[in-house]
């Protein structure tokens, strides 16, 4: 009896602290590498976990400390035993050294994610389920139909020289807005080349009516980031800056120009064994890029080519579509095309804009748990977003 017993607690001990978390890991690396894109799925549910187990202990703790204190009966003392016993999972501590593998393992697939992003999906796929453990950058380009932004943060080499090593902040203080947004509107930040930004809106495989949805959602998505650089607080303090202002003459903004145009690109992998970048190689990125460009000769922060304006909504006797606030202003040649495109913009006037963003919540700065929280929302908009 005793030897069933012992072997009866043994088992439950390897199961609960060695098999079931193994097996736990092993689903995970099996899932990250069928589906990379999940790994950031899986770093906010083991952070709501968390913070679920945390609001729990908080109100235990003040349930107790409402109680009286006593001291535990023979009989709880007995059932907190068995408990340890039979069922170590639900003891209060935890075996450390398998939950921090858990977690790495979840941190390197998000750190992939942020890596490669969308476009580098196939890459990681293909590479993971490989039997070798080499990396092949030689990956086959995947053919696709998408729309294509280009952001530029305008004056960004007069901003280097005087801010200096300070630049690295702003740089990401405008990326978090422009990544933010077209994250939003269902679209993909691709590459980040110090003061322009490539984003995508994928849309091959998607019905006709899923991709006037995502143009009308990229022309809002670009009239949202220029708004937003308008509006936001932490880029509001360099109104003020000394050095911009002196140099800018007392009339220093942040602004953004951008371009869009839709058409096919190639997307994979652009480089060697010893670095690889996700990019999307094709004659409409260069359109794009020199679009963004055309902006400053017709002085305007967006111009969007004809080819995506054709993909926006039309107006109903309802509701207006994207289509009517798109004002068209040329028909040029643009390098990378062989013939010539329509030029539109949308109208949009900064200066009107409140300098405080009503929604911004203090000037204090934000905790872990308030960007998770604010992410939870976000998901919950863009999901709406098809919806409506």
């Amino acid at each position: 009896v005793c030897l069933l017993g012992a072997a009866v607690i043994f088992h439950n001990l390897v199961s609960q602290l060695v098999l079931y978390p193994v097996e736990a890991m092993i689903q995970r690396v099996q899932v990250i590498r069928d589906n990379p894109m999940t790994a950031a799925k899986m770093a906010e549910d083991e952070y709501r976990k968390e913070v679920e187990k945390f609001r729990r202990a908080s109100v235990a703790d003040e349930t107790d400390s409402v109680l009286v204190e006593r001291k535990p009966s023979w009989r709880e003392r007995g059932k907190a035993a068995f408990k340890y016993v039979f069922f170590p999972s639900a003891s209060p501590t935890e075996p450390m050294e398998t939950l921090v593998l858990e977690r790495t393992i979840i941190k390197l697939g998000s750190l992939l994610v942020l890596g490669f992003g969308e476009a580098g999906a196939n890459i990681v796929t293909q590479n993971m389920q490989g039997s070798h453990a080499s990396v092949s950058a030689m990956v086959e380009g995947q053919y696709v139909q998408c729309i294509i932004g280009n952001i530029r943060i305008q004056d960004f080499s007069i901003v280097t020289e005087v801010l200096q090593s300070s630049v690295m902040t702003f740089v990401n203080q405008v990326a978090e807005i422009v990544h933010g947004v077209v994250e939003q509107f269902h679209g993909a930040p691709n590459k980040n080349n110090g003061d322009t930004f490539l984003v995508i809106w994928r849309t091959t495989g998607m019905e006709s009516w899923m991709v006037g949805r995502s143009a009308d959602l990229s022309v809002t998505a670009f009239a949202r980031i220029l708004g937003a650089v308008h509006q936001a607080p932490m880029l509001l303090a360099y109104r003020g800056h000394p050095g911009l202002q002196w140099r800018f003459h007392s009339d220093f903004r942040v602004n953004v120009s951008m371009g869009l145009h839709y058409g096919w690109a190639i997307e994979g992998a652009v480089g060697s064994e010893y670095k690889i970048d996700a990019s999307y190689l094709s004659p409409n990125v260069a359109v794009a890029v020199n679009v963004e460009d055309a902006t400053r000769i017709y002085d305007v922060n967006l111009l969007v080519t004809e080819h995506v304006v054709k993909l926006c909504s039309e107006s109903t006797p309802v509701t207006p579509g994207m289509r009517s606030v798109c004002r068209l202003i040329d028909k040029v040649f643009i390098a990378g095309s062989k013939e010539p495109i329509q030029l539109y913009t949308v109208d949009l006037c900064t200066r009107d804009l409140d300098e405080e963003d009503p929604f911004y919540m203090g000037r204090r700065a934000w905790s872990q748990k308030m960007r998770f929280k604010a992410k939870q929302w976000l998901e919950i908009e863009k999901q709406r977003m098809w919806r409506d």
